[in-house]
């Protein structure tokens, strides 16, 4: 024999041809000698009776060669076990038989494809699924399953729990998994429609398969969403997980969940060394949270953990959640440290009682140190209404604090607050001045109003005691609302200057910033009211007042030039400092002669007091202009009216000065015209002049008036 004939190579082609046409003839008709359609529907239709449930198959049955031998089966239905209610659908369903055991007479089936699926899932009242009787081991059948290949092609999965009340279904479900025998990997994506939402659902997983248990060595699930609130939100798992389908028990470690969403950038991740779980509960010894939520300007920062986790369809509990809360907003900072066991009916009601609470706020308004209140209580909420209810109570800085805050809305949230403090004393926190404190219109610090980009808040507030630059204010209370555009204090009281302050006020933000006063004033003593705001202490005594002004500037030395409005005062057993007027009419003449020759500068330790002083101003600009200031006490009368110019601190006032005739009978028709002139600090009093030659023309005729004013004033008093 020739190896190397062609003759020879043609036959061994020809005949092996020849014999795969053979084998492959074979092979068909052996397939089709076993295939019978009528038994195939009735080995279906019977095959699971024994749990009362129908297969039944309206279309064709069809078998197949290549690429392996199998059957195609249209319109497969599946009944609940009532045998009647429709539980699954199958368009088209694919079966594919090994060969070699299809060869000896066995029927081995390694893949399966099924297409346009329509399947119903419910759990009862007592926690049971509805296909838990198809999940148990099947009684010996001429027909083995050992999947090599699975597909699932436009599915769609209704899902219903009578325990919770929900329901939810799987739109558009596509699953690929290969190798099962072997190193398998398994794609999956679908949409969850909850009712409320669609999310968007993707898997990926590197997983083998040991009898009825499944080990996943790479989880990689996503799930997606478009929110109204937060936009796209993202949330992936990662991990390894072992699945025990005969069990339903399921184990997972290094699992780690991530949180993301976009409007605002945030991201909060979840680290869980170890989960085991069943269809009931899910029990986590520990987990790790980390994250951040970027909004404007401003950032949240979370750190911390939850001990012994417990997960169940209506509970989620933590005997402890500890970690830190940080709100930055530029150069300020406010931490939350919170410690507390934590507890989520329903994945709705929030309870964490008790709670241990840490604030601590800093902020270059107080550079010389923090504010720290130490807190007890309990924070409940409900998370589906997005709100929050916090009643705390402890010290801020040694001082009594209670607290009852509302949130509502996570991602811009709106507060409502009451808040109780016994005693803050904001100057400790004030910057360092070894200067003369300067008074609050003098002020010429820009006033930034920044922090309200990050509030929106309405509440109550009150203080037993406040000290806040020169102020010193007791029984502080007020309704504060606070929004980026503007901060309104109304239905204010306070107890201030040893009088009670009344009113409301509020700063509007803006380029320049508005500021509207309307205050009513009782019992308040004078002086120490007109230093703190002018440094003015020419006025002492107590009385009532009533201020309506309205200023705008960038800080508080402009509102003091810009004031505009009406202050009314009414006071009782005061005195004008700098100047004794009952002394100087006592001493006439020379008195007289001393203010008629040269103006006098005021003394501080010369005092004039009245029994009642009277004024009405009307500003505008800075300027206070008032024509019926009225003094009077047992020994003398002062009336007249004139300016005082805040703007360039001067004053400028004519009076005119008498005495009482009880007192002073030799001084009855005696009456000075007084002119008050100069700083406010520092005034002079001087002989009004212009008054005393009102109406006179030439310069004779002003010298000559002069001189018997004088003469009548003086030969008045001489006796």
């Amino acid at each position: 024999m020739k190896w190397n004939s062609g003759r020879l190579w043609l036959h061994l082609l020809v005949y092996g041809i020849g014999g795969l046409v053979a084998l492959f003839l074979l092979t068909q008709a052996v397939l089709l000698w076993q295939f019978d359609e009528r038994a195939v529907r009735d080995a279906l239709q019977s095959s699971l009776a024994d749990t009362g449930r129908r297969v039944s198959v309206a279309g064709d049955i069809t078998p197949q060669l290549f690429p392996r031998p199998g059957l195609t089966l249209e319109k497969l239905s599946l009944s609940a076990p009532d045998g009647r209610t429709p539980a699954l659908a199958v368009a088209e369903a694919r079966i594919g038989f090994a060969w070699l055991p299809l060869l000896l007479g066995d029927k081995e089936v390694t893949a399966l494809a099924l297409d346009g699926v329509e399947l119903d899932l419910a759990r009862d009242a007592n926690g049971r699924l509805s296909i838990a009787d198809l999940l148990r081991r099947r009684a010996n059948s001429d027909v083995s399953v050992r999947l090599d290949s699975l597909a699932l092609g436009r599915a769609n999965v209704r899902f219903s729990d009578a325990l919770s009340g929900r329901r939810w279904r799987l739109d558009a479900l596509e699953m690929e998994a290969d190798e099962l025998r072997d190193d398998a990997r398994l794609s999956a994506r679908a949409v969850l429609d909850t009712g409320r939402q669609r999310v968007g659902l993707a898997l990926a997983a590197p997983l083998r398969i040991q009898d009825d248990q499944v080990s996943v060595n790479a989880l990689q699930l996503s799930a997606k969403a478009k929110l109204p609130e937060q936009g796209e939100t993202q949330i992936t798992l990662t991990g390894r997980l072992k699945l025990n389908f005969a069990t339903l028990q399921a184990s997972g470690e290094a699992l780690r969940a991530t949180l993301a969403t976009q409007a605002p950038a945030a991201e909060l991740v979840i680290d869980m060394p170890t989960v085991s779980a069943s269809l009931a509960s899910v029990e986590l010894p520990r987990a790790d949270l980390k994250g951040f939520m970027r909004q404007d300007r401003s950032e949240y920062r979370f750190a911390g953990r939850l001990d012994e986790i417990a997960l169940t369809e209506a509970r989620l509990a933590a005997q402890r959640i500890a970690g830190a809360l940080t709100w930055l907003a530029g150069p300020h900072r406010l931490a939350l440290s919170v410690d507390g066991p934590l507890d989520i009916t329903n994945l709705d009601a929030l309870k964490v009682e008790p709670l241990a609470l840490t604030a601590t706020a800093t902020t270059p308004l107080l550079p010389r140190g923090k504010l720290v209140a130490r807190l007890a209580g309990h924070l409940e909420g409900s998370l589906a209404a997005s709100a929050l209810n916090l009643r705390v109570a402890g010290s801020l800085d040694g001082s009594d604090l209670a607290a009852d805050v509302r949130q509502f809305g996570f991602v811009k949230p709106r507060h409502e607050l009451m808040l109780s403090v016994g005693k803050l004393d904001l100057n400790r926190y004030l910057p360092e001045n070894s200067a003369r404190p300067v008074a609050v219109f003098q002020d010429t610090r820009p006033l930034s109003l920044d922090w309200l980009d990050f509030l929106n808040v309405s509440g109550q507030l009150s203080v037993g005691e406040l000290a806040v630059g020169r102020f010193r204010v007791n029984g502080v209370s007020a309704k504060i609302d606070a929004t980026p555009q503007e901060l309104a204090v109304s239905e204010l009281s306070a107890n201030i200057y040893e009088g009670q302050l009344t009113g409301s006020a509020r700063l509007v933000r803006g380029n320049p910033h508005r500021l509207d006063v309307d205050q009513t004033l009782q019992g308040m003593s004078i002086r120490p009211l007109l230093i703190d705001l002018f440094n003015f202490p020419r006025l002492d005594g107590h009385g009532d007042g009533h201020v309506r002004v309205r200023a705008q500037g960038s800080n508080f030395a402009a509102f003091k030039d810009t004031l505009s409005g009406d202050v009314r005062m009414s006071l009782n057993r005061g005195a004008l400092t700098g100047i004794d007027l009952v002394a100087a009419l006592k001493n006439l003449p020379q008195e007289l002669k001393d203010l008629g020759n040269t103006p006098v500068n005021a003394v501080t330790d010369q005092r004039t007091t009245f029994s009642t002083l009277s004024a009405r101003f009307a500003l505008e600009n800075g300027v206070a202009r008032n024509q019926d200031l009225k003094l009077a006490s047992q020994l003398v009368n002062v009336s007249g009216g004139g300016k005082l110019d805040l703007v360039k601190s001067i004053v400028d006032y004519s009076l005119d000065v008498s005495a009482n005739p009880r007192e002073f009978a030799r001084l009855k028709d005696v009456s000075v015209p007084l002119k008050i002139t100069g700083p406010m600090s520092a005034p002079v009093y001087a002989l009004d002049f212009n008054a005393m030659v009102k109406g006179k023309k030439t310069q004779g005729e002003k010298q000559q008036a002069l001189k018997q004013e004088l003469t009548r004033q003086i030969s008045t008093i001489l006796p």
